[in-house]
């Protein structure tokens, strides 16, 4: 099942519609708190605003705002082109890291951005790690001396292929050349995805899209790998779908989750209606039997008045991909000639 309402976790302006989560959970609390996140505000697809965001928990499910810490913690870029966006959190030693994209719409160039603090909460100013083109949703890992990246790259011009890399090294600032995964998720786009190191390898939530389509229609899959780079399916199907009449019936976004020593699955998925609006669900249990914990604990606005925005918002993206399809038609046609 979904979640029946995201998660009241209160971004900019008092607006719960956030993306991108990611979720560390630290057994010794870190400033009096064990769990973490960092996120991305979203209301209606302004990337303006996709500014990386934390919040702390004491149980995975409330969230807290944390006073005298930048919010968000990095600003818009001047650059009116360029957006913030994929936020990623890490634990190294006693800081915590936050690493985060910043996209140039008109040339598709990727800067991979990182910040951190102590216990103190004192950011530090952004430092680079990394440039790309095209590359999309930084998932990081450490594994004792060594530092894991895996990142989309999403081949420009061809919405209908992407692909998986990984780089690792001794540090954030001294990662190696990056080596392709193999992941193949029949019939679909890999877009975003998240990595959780297990005891018999690594496991990944990976956000896709039908081929033919875009990544507004992504569902959710669960891969296992044992060496970090042969990725398989564990399931054919996707563990998360867009619900049919749900504040999340378009789209299932970036998602993050933990593995507790029974198995239990905790996943923090964002996701987005018809009508533009977005948020953070909470499901957890085995992955065949997900549940939400947290029924009507969060305000969302009823199905009847969602109804008009998502029928408009479905209306719109049914003629666009009609045009879409229109124009490809002639096109063959034109060169069958």
């Amino acid at each position: 099942m979904n979640a029946r309402a995201p998660l009241r976790i209160i971004g900019l302006e008092n607006s719960w519609e956030n993306v991108h989560p990611d979720v560390i959970h630290m057994p010794q609390p870190f400033a009096g708190y064990p769990y973490w996140m960092v996120f991305t505000p979203y209301p209606l697809l302004d990337d303006r605003v996709e500014n990386p965001t934390i919040r702390a928990s004491h149980d995975g499910m409330h969230w807290d705002r944390i006073p005298g810490i930048p919010d968000p913690l990095v600003s818009a870029p001047s650059n009116q082109e360029t957006h913030h966006a994929d936020a990623e959190l890490l634990s190294v030693e006693d800081r915590l890291c936050v690493i985060y994209l910043t996209i140039n719409k008109r040339t598709n160039e990727t800067t991979f951005n990182m910040i951190s603090c102590g216990p103190d909460l004192q950011w530090s100013k952004p430092v680079v790690i990394y440039e790309d083109v095209g590359a999309v949703s930084p998932a990081f890992q450490t594994e004792g001396d060594t530092f894991h990246v895996w990142f989309v790259r999403m081949k420009e011009k061809d919405s209908s292929r992407s692909e998986l890399l990984h780089r690792e090294g001794p540090g954030l600032l001294s990662l190696g050349q990056e080596t392709t995964c193999h992941l193949d998720i029949p019939g679909y786009v890999p877009w975003h995805l998240d990595v959780l190191k297990v005891e018999t390898g690594y496991e990944a939530l990976v956000t896709a899209f039908p081929r033919g389509t875009d990544n507004s229609r992504s569902s959710l899959f669960h891969v296992i790998s044992e060496d970090g780079l042969e990725f398989t399916l564990s399931s054919k199907t996707a563990i998360i779908r867009p619900s049919f009449v749900g504040w999340d019936n378009r789209v299932i976004h970036r998602s993050t989750f933990l593995k507790d020593p029974d198995g239990t699955y905790r996943i923090w998925y964002s996701a987005g209606s018809w009508g533009f609006h977005f948020g953070i669900g909470l499901l957890q249990g085995s992955l065949d039997s997900l549940k939400d914990p947290l029924v009507g604990l969060a305000s969302v606005p009823s199905y009847v008045r969602r109804l008009p925005g998502d029928v408009k918002g479905r209306l719109r993206y049914e003629a666009r991909s009609l045009r879409s399809r229109f124009r490809k038609s002639l096109v063959n046609e034109q060169a069958s000639f």
